[in-house]
């Protein structure tokens, strides 16, 4: 029996390598999926911190310099009328896209906005939400998405902080829902009162990765001596104004009743990777007595 001509001989070795290459590539790209996914994250989340620290500095600096009596206090400032037409507004937290569309029409909305919300520009996400009048298209600053009959879209936002986790599934036990934006220490705003007029404030914003899951350590360890994790399965939870989205059927990195997020992973809905930005700003009210 002749030997196979040298034409074949070298297009079976050319195979075995293309089939080589493949499984190398199918082993290599998961670890470079994972390294991608690292940087984008904590790249934007890094980018949200610096945002969010430049918008505090901005509205504690606004807010400061804004005439209001001396006695008054933050809450008191918060609910005056000249104080939200030219500062800040909590009720245009949510922008509806489908009444005021990107483009021309946007970009007016934002610029008759007080100066502090056009400032939380950078922070803001979109989201499809589902409320009682159907799926609307918002943006919106990142948190639970609940009602508010004084804003003019009919929804607001407050931020979910965790503050307790069940220890072996990681969900959460304890949740308090925060304001976007609060006073740091309560009573300090008056100028009659013993900080003498301070404007201490927060701005709590909600980060949530699209690429990241959450885990938690169960305490056992892999064959190597790593630490093994398991995902945190997402149990989303609300109250009665807590609007259930965004994203469609409930999914996406700022989806559930509370903002939470949920993510397909491993073959279970678990949490995205989650962290809270507390941005805080300290300036001394101006004002004469």
């Amino acid at each position: 029996m002749s030997a196979l001509p040298q034409f074949w001989r070298g297009r079976s070795s050319i195979e075995r390598r293309r089939g080589g290459v493949l499984v190398e590539f199918a082993l290599v790209s998961l670890a470079l999926y994972l390294v991608l996914a690292a940087i984008l994250g904590v790249g934007r989340w890094l980018a949200g911190a610096q945002a969010a620290q430049d918008a505090a500095r901005f509205a504690a600096r606004e807010i400061a310099l804004f005439p209001l009596p001396a006695d008054s206090t933050f809450a008191e400032a918060l609910a005056d009328p000249g104080f939200q037409g030219a500062v800040y507004d909590p009720d245009l937290l949510v922008v509806d896209l489908v009444a005021t569309p990107p483009g021309p029409a946007l970009e007016a909305f934002f610029a008759a906005m007080p100066v502090v919300n056009r400032a939380l520009r950078p922070l803001m996400v979109t989201s499809n939400v589902d409320t009682s009048d159907g799926r609307r298209r918002v943006l919106h600053v990142p948190g639970a998405i609940v009602d508010s009959p004084t804003s003019p879209t009919g929804l607001s936002v407050v931020v979910p902080r965790i503050l307790e986790r069940d220890p072996e599934s990681g969900a959460e036990t304890q949740i308090q829902l925060a304001p976007f934006l609060e006073e740091v220490s309560p009573g300090s705003f008056s100028a009659l009162g013993p900080d003498r007029g301070l404007v201490a404030i927060r701005l709590n914003v909600a980060y949530q990765s699209a690429t990241l899951a959450a885990y938690i350590p169960t305490g056992d360890f892999t064959p190597s001596g790593d630490p093994f994790q398991r995902p945190i399965e997402a149990g989303d939870v609300g109250g009665s104004n807590v609007i259930v989205g965004p994203g469609p059927e409930g999914a996406g990195p700022y989806s559930g009743g509370l903002g939470l997020g949920r993510l397909e992973t491993l073959g279970v809905s678990a949490r995205p990777f989650r962290r809270l930005i507390a941005a805080q700003a300290l300036f001394r009210r101006e004002v004469f007595l």
